[in-house]
């Protein structure tokens, strides 16, 4: 027993003999102490963690081959051969750089998702923004870059028409994506707000991946998977609406119809157009999505609707009821996407997309109907090479067909132009602090058999945690209006270059943006004596200013958004350079939101204001010359949780029934005293009111209709 003892003690001796300590210290490459790290030694248990100082001490029976790893959340492993366990081990490692952790190119983007990073705007946001009720545009109006022209309510970015501004759906581009309309009667988005997980809004600069406009994107991307079974009843004061979603393992869909109808409104409350049959509409959609396991998504979507409007217009100079106008609209949008992982380190993204539209238009007894068809297949491939460095590159082919009839006259005009592309774009995140994006587009037109190449390039860098400064450049082109194609087919496409730097400093509830931009115009159509020749030019400058602030008083989220753009172009029939109608040089929105907890309520408000409208007064020289009145918008809305899944939504757009203008329009010929009649372009009434109540049906109580109010 005794032998048995002092063998032990000597064992153990020998062991503690043979063991090395290995210690030192582990910081970042700016040699600050890094806590947390963990270090051992490699192929043993043998390790430990840093403390707060960021020092490491351990010990090992292993005394050779001493191969040392340090591993730390955010930042890249490191390992370092040890020779002399006695000396200190100094580590220095470096900032993991991926997508993630790398810092975000913010020139001419604005992101509406509901990603945590998102600040300036989520989705909730597009619905609950007093004046815009719940249309995506109206919404956006809202944020830095864009016009407000409310008697036309389409988007206007940065000095552009809203022709300018593409519109994607799960990035496949959709045709005549707002309703139709005549004009000085505003036209809303098509689609539900509450289909998109997020939107990419971009001012300029944007990604090689889009072609097809002057000025801005618009990306909607459709939820992904739906949180549960339900089905929701909206009784509004313009119509009514059921949409139900069934949610499965792998799959699940969604399926919506709605009925708006604006007559019974006309009849209580008063309005400044003469409609024999105000705006009505029949509308259906479903969206089908089915998982491929953890590696990706199909989604097939499909829309119909149908709408009628007939009103009277006055004409300056005429008595009566003026100018009758019908208009008889049919639509539809088919759209199937996928996205998988088809390798380690590769995903691939696809689809097609069909828009159709048919417009019948009666003015008095002229009759015309106009046919445009849309095809679009996209193919994209992402490649990482590492975490740092990615690649998209794809191709994609549209197609257009586009007819024009007289029906009186029984003539017809029309062609078809295919689009082909190729483009590819590679993104590195040099650290976390700065990244660099560059990227090429090729275009191909068959109707003119024009070839452009468009290069983009944009770079962000992180002076400090809460900063970004941006800048953006690309020449970015696009066809000639439809009307204009049918009477000058092989017409020059138009361009635009963009130039733009930004400064962003914000938190997750507080941001601060400012935005500086150069836009120039080329190619613009001109109307001369031989049809249209794409000889114009302008320019778009100007800087944007955004604040958004939800943190500094209690439960309430407001922000504030001022934008200035000098614009000039020479365009269609003018001769010289003028100021569009579109693109007022001052605008700002002021929104604001409270949360009244004991109430159950989220009361809101918006303020709009711009410096006027230009228009071309017949009476004098010059062209462009005047400027309407400012225009100024006060709307509130008001929602309330009656029960946790009935809603009760109010709202009132221009609350102080201010009379807008929005120009003047003018007699074809002078009266006797040599001068042109003029009539003021106002809006429909001087408030528009809605009511709604929202329910939902489902197992799970606490859902509700929040994100469709």
């Amino acid at each position: 027993m005794r032998l048995l003892t002092l063998f032990f003690f000597l064992f153990a001796a020998a062991t503690n003999y043979a063991q090395v300590t290995l210690s030192g210290n582990v910081s970042s490459k700016q040699g600050n102490p890094l806590p947390g790290v963990n270090v051992y030694l490699k192929g043993t248990y043998d390790g430990g963690t840093t403390g707060a100082n960021g020092l490491f001490s351990f010990k090992s029976a292993q005394t050779d081959s001493l191969i040392v790893v340090a591993t730390c959340i955010g930042f890249e492993p490191k390992e370092q051969f040890v020779t002399d366990p006695s000396q200190k081990i100094v580590f220095r490692l470096t900032e993991k750089v991926n997508e993630l952790s790398a810092v975000s190119i913010t020139a001419g983007t604005i992101d509406v998702s509901d990603k945590a990073s998102s600040m300036v705007m989520k989705p909730l946001d597009v619905v609950t923004t007093a004046g815009a009720l719940a249309d995506i545009t109206g919404a956006l109006n809202t944020l830095p870059g864009t016009a407000t022209v409310a008697n036309d309510g389409r988007l206007f970015v940065r000095g552009g028409d809203a022709s300018e501004t593409a519109i994607f759906f799960d990035g496949l581009r959709v045709g005549n994506a707002y309703g139709s309309t005549t004009s000085g009667l505003p036209t809303r988005n098509r689609f539900n707000a509450a289909l998109f997980k997020g939107t990419f809004f971009s001012t300029g600069g944007y990604s090689a991946e889009y072609g097809g406009a002057l000025s801005s994107v618009l990306a909607l991307e459709t939820i992904d998977e739906p949180v549960r079974n339900q089905t929701d009843l909206s009784f509004m004061s313009v119509g009514l609406s059921a949409a139900s979603t069934l949610v499965g393992e792998k799959q699940s869909i969604s399926a919506e119809l709605a009925y708006t109808d604006l007559n019974p409104y006309q009849e209580l409350i008063r309005q400044n157009f003469d409609f024999e049959l105000a705006p009505r509409t029949l509308q259906g959609q479903a969206l089908y999505r089915h998982k491929l396991g953890n590696e990706g998504m199909v989604k097939g979507f499909l829309q119909m609707s149908g709408s009628q409007l007939i009103i009277w217009q006055p004409q300056p100079g005429e008595e009566g009821r003026g100018q009758r106008i019908a208009i008889n609209n049919t639509f539809g949008f088919g759209n199937a996407s996928y996205k998988k992982i088809i390798a380690e380190k590769w995903i691939s993204e696809g689809g097609m997309s069909l828009s159709l539209n048919t417009d019948n238009l009666e003015i008095d007894s002229n009759k015309y109907q106009t046919d445009n068809r849309l095809f679009h297949v996209k193919q994209k491939l992402t490649h990482y090479f590492t975490d740092a460095l990615k690649l998209k590159s794809g191709a994609e082919v549209m197609v257009r067909d586009y007819k024009s009839a007289d029906k009186v006259l029984d003539l017809s005009n029309d062609f078809e132009d295919i689009r082909s592309a190729l483009f590819a774009e590679v993104e590195w995140f040099a650290s976390t602090s700065l990244s660099i994006r560059g990227g090429l587009r090729g275009n191909y037109g068959s109707l003119n058999n024009e070839f452009k190449l468009e290069p983009r390039v944009a770079a962000a860098f992180r002076p400090y945690k809460q900063g970004i400064i941006s800048v953006a450049a690309g020449i970015f082109s696009q066809n000639q209006n439809e009307n204009i194609q049918l009477l000058s087919g092989n017409i020059a496409d138009q361009e635009a270059g963009h130039l733009q730097l930004s400064f962003q400093h914000g938190s997750d509830d507080r941001i601060f943006r400012i935005e500086g931009y150069l836009k120039s115009y080329s190619q613009l159509a001109v109307k001369t004596e031989n049809g249209y020749r794409a000889q114009g030019q302008g320019y778009a400058n100007g800087f944007d200013l955004f604040y958004r602030d939800r943190t500094t008083f209690k439960n309430t989220d407001f922000w504030v958004t001022y934008s200035f753009v000098d614009s000039r172009r020479q365009y269609e029939g003018f001769q010289t350079e003028v100021q569009p109608s579109f693109a007022p040089k001052h605008n700002l929105s002021v929104v604001g939101k409270y949360w009244i907890a004991d109430w159950k309520s989220l009361p809101g408000a918006t303020f709009s204001w711009n410096s006027g409208y230009t228009y071309d007064d017949q009476n004098l020289i010059g062209e462009m010359e005047s400027v309407s009145p400012c225009y100024a918008s006060l709307s509130v809305n008001w929602s309330y949780l009656w029960k946790q899944n009935l809603i009760v939504h109010v709202a009132c757009n221009n609350v102080l029934g201010r009379e807008n203008i929005f120009g003047y329009t003018y007699a074809n010929q002078p009266d006797e005293n040599g001068k042109f009649q003029s009539m003021a372009q106002g809006q429909p009434a001087a408030r528009f009111l809605f009511v709604g109540v929202f329910w939902t049906i489902s197992k799970h109580k606490e859902a509700n209709q929040l994100n469709n109010l």
